[in-house]
């Protein structure tokens, strides 16, 4: 906007500059005042060197020529003629302004000028005489000149316009410029203020508002619509927030009463289905509450957590799961811990998705690899099919589940877990994001998938966090749960 208004504004005065030319041109076409003194002054200066006295005793004018409406006569001090040239129609306008008695008393370097306008061709006709002294005599040099409208236009477009007023204006164009470029950037400073605040408004900040003290009357209203946007957008936001985490908190109750019932049946009538489907149900439940926590997840920038102490508390909290399904769990690199900035339980319910999805497609009698980078990152890995490249750029969608086919024994039977619902990368992704990480997603060199978590590593000085209270590796002594 700035440079749009400066380019505006610039055009304006290049505009206005150029019409005060037009102006002083039609201006003097039409009423000319100015005489061309200067001008006619210059033409004595051309002629009198060529001034030259004969072997005769006359004077002559030798290697002069005239072009257009100009023309001179060169006179003795009694005002006879001595020489005449140029133009005949000129000279013939010219027969009756001589002044050569009233100039021959003048002294040198002083001027008679007359002038007059022919009615019928409105032409302005000008004759200057001038006194000299040309080898100690005395002489009379008369140059006359005609002047159309046209002419008249032109020659104060020329001295007066570019000759005065352009060498004053251009400078004064120019400081006008740059103090208009100050002037705008010194203005829209209080925008400039407004768009850093405004970038920091997002789903974790939907309480931010943009201030109005000390802004422009001009910007006060905009300002102020623009935060009623926003409060009603909080509000709708607040209230698809309130609404799924509350459906899925009260889903919960009667899936544990659904999945208790289903408990005191005996399995010939079919439970096991029934059983996975409110498993899967209850997981589902559970994601959505995450969901909803998530949007109203803010990161404390003194909280801090060790990534080599979460790798080694999800493999002990996945190791039995891993046993039944003939899969197993390690963890690398691990030896030291690696602080970084963050939340711990959401950079653990982070890594908790990623190592449930490893665990879902990773064939039986295969290992998920829990590797810690010392630079303050977490990769996943698993032998499984892999994710195709077309389908790498949509697999984080909520909802989305890609076409990995899940896995079965050599019985033929399902193997995998029961199914997810697709907001389990999507969570991760999410909470990547809100500790200003990432999450990549490359190909296992063993075949099967990688999924690497990055996150941003604390200071040197950083304290590492408490233990969590979640089930520490001690608690689940399992041979298929390995630190190297």
């Amino acid at each position: 906007m700035q440079s749009r208004l400066t380019v505006r504004l610039l055009g304006v005065f290049i505009f206005a500059f150029i019409l005060t030319g037009l102006a002083t041109f039609l201006l003097s076409r039409t009423d000319d005042t100015e005489l061309p003194t200067d001008s006619l002054l210059g033409y004595i200066d051309l002629i009198t060197p060529k001034i030259a006295l004969g072997p005769n005793g006359q004077f002559t004018v030798e290697d002069l020529t005239l072009y257009d409406e100009k023309a001179y006569i060169l006179r003795r001090p009694d005002g006879s003629e001595i020489e005449r040239g140029g133009n005949k129609d000129t000279l013939a306008a010219i027969g009756k302004m001589s002044a050569a008695r009233s100039v021959i008393a003048m002294p040198l370097g002083s001027y008679n000028l007359t002038w007059f306008i022919d009615k019928k061709t409105e032409d302005n006709i000008y004759l200057i005489s001038v006194p000299l002294n040309v080898r100690g005599q005395p002489l009379i040099l008369e140059f006359a000149d005609i002047d159309t409208p046209t002419d008249s236009g032109l020659y104060a477009l020329a001295y007066e316009w570019l000759g005065e007023f352009v060498p004053v204006g251009v400078p004064l164009l120019l400081v006008l410029v740059v103090a208009l470029t100050l002037s705008l950037r010194s203005a829209f400073r209080p925008l400039e203020h407004l768009r850093r605040l405004a970038a920091r408004i997002g789903p974790q900040q939907t309480g931010l508002r943009l201030p109005t003290d000390d802004l422009p009357a001009e910007l006060q209203s905009p300002v102020l619509a623009i935060n009623r946007a926003l409060d009603r957008l909080d509000h709708g936001f607040q209230a698809q927030r309130d609404f799924l985490a509350d459906a899925a908190h009260e889903l919960r109750t009667p899936l544990a009463i659904l999945s208790a019932h289903l408990d005191t049946l005996p399995r010939e009538h079919g439970t096991d289905a029934l059983k996975s489907d409110v498993e899967r149900m209850t997981r589902l439940v559970n994601q959505l509450l995450l969901v909803a926590q998530l949007e109203s997840l803010t990161i404390d920038a003194n909280e801090t957590a060790d990534l080599s102490d979460i790798a080694i508390d999800l493999a002990a909290l996945f190791a039995p799961l891993a046993i039944r399904r003939q899969r197993s769990v390690g963890v690398s690199g691990a030896e030291q811990p690696v602080i970084v900035r963050g939340n711990r339980d959401a950079i653990h319910q982070a890594l908790r998705n990623l190592v449930e999805n490893a665990l879902r497609f990773t064939p039986p009698d295969t290992e998920v690899e829990i590797a810690v980078d010392q630079d303050g990152g977490v990769t996943v890995s698993d032998r499984g099919p892999g994710v195709p490249a077309d389908e790498r750029e949509i697999l984080f969608r909520r909802f989305w589940q890609g076409k990995r086919r899940r896995l079965r024994d050599s019985q033929g039977r399902d193997t995998g877990s029961n199914g997810g619902a697709g907001l389990g990368l999507a969570i991760a992704q999410r909470l990547a994001e809100t500790h200003g990480g990432s999450l990549r997603i490359a190909d296992n060199p063993g075949g099967g998938a990688k999924f690497t978590l990055m996150l941003r590593k604390a200071d040197a000085g950083a304290k590492p966090p408490l233990p969590a209270l979640t089930a520490p590796a001690a608690q689940h002594p399992n041979p298929a749960t390995a630190s190297r």
